[in-house]
């Protein structure tokens, strides 16, 4: 697997250290180039680059979906750490400065984080499915996703994501070493695929923060969730939104914290 290298190491404890391999991931810069301006660099583990550089374009609203894009490709090789993308003519072009200056600007000393929210549901709308999920099904799902971790079960060093159908079909996974990564990967393989209108689920492995949470609402799922915490400016854009955001899901339970009559129970 390119993406794991086995290492030399020495293991302590209090009374002795003995000569192990072990099993590290590898992690590699990627860079994002879009209509040949450079837009972004991430750390990634190694594979997927072009469902992350799609699904971050997407999750960051500089492209409304795959057919934004004329053309995707490596730059001069098969595989490599720099992507190009190419937007079509028609698309909706924001400014290709670096991603990571705000383009936003607040009158107050700093953005607060009920603007956040609020300037989140103005740009990505509300999600006003109706659709109704049992919590077998949401507990399913999440065991789905931990029996796929491979590269987590070889080093217990990456995050993962999966996207399901309403049925609780899997329509995308992937695991990096970043939770935003994996999540990218996951939403870009989706919008690939052309299968971003059956996406209702999303599981992750991570803590459900306020850009986890965005990156969800814009592929307009109905159901969120994560292996761990929750923020309280997640809890917020979820309420906002109307999305249904678990956290804790493990060991065949979760705690809801918005949207709860979306998950129905069965005695």
């Amino acid at each position: 697997m390119q993406e794991i290298r086995e290492i030399n190491a020495k293991r302590f404890s209090v009374q002795e250290t003995s000569e192990v391999s072990d099993s590290v991931l590898v992690e590699e810069p990627l860079e994002i180039y879009v209509n040949d301006r450079f837009y972004t660099l991430t750390m990634r583990l190694p594979g997927e680059e072009i469902p992350l550089a799609v699904g971050l374009c997407f999750t960051d609203g500089l492209i409304r979906s795959a057919g934004d894009l004329s053309m995707i490709r490596y730059c001069g090789e098969d595989t490599g750490n720099r992507i190009d993308l190419y937007l079509n003519e028609g698309a909706v072009k924001e400014d290709l400065l670096v991603r990571r200056g705000r383009q936003a600007s607040y009158s107050s000393c700093g953005v607060c984080g009920s603007e956040l929210a609020t300037d989140a549901c103005a740009s990505i709308g509300r999600i006003e499915g109706s659709a109704r999920f049992s919590a077998a099904k949401i507990i399913q799902c999440q065991k789905t996703i931990e029996e796929m971790q491979t590269a987590y079960k070889a080093t217990g060093g990456t995050h993962a994501a999966g996207i399901f159908d309403r049925d609780g079909s899997l329509l995308s996974f992937s695991e990096d070493v970043g939770r935003h990564n994996a999540l990218d990967k996951a939403i870009g393989k989706v919008l690939l695929s052309k299968g971003a209108g059956k996406a209702s689920i999303i599981i992750l492995t991570s803590r459900v923060s306020y850009e986890m949470a965005l990156k969800a609402g814009r592929l307009g799922v109905e159901v969120l969730a994560g292996f761990s915490a929750v923020t309280s400016i997640a809890v917020d854009l979820a309420s906002a939104i109307n999305m249904t955001l678990i956290g804790f899901l493990r060991k065949g339970s979760g705690s809801i914290y918005t949207a709860p009559e979306r998950i129905t129970f069965h005695q």
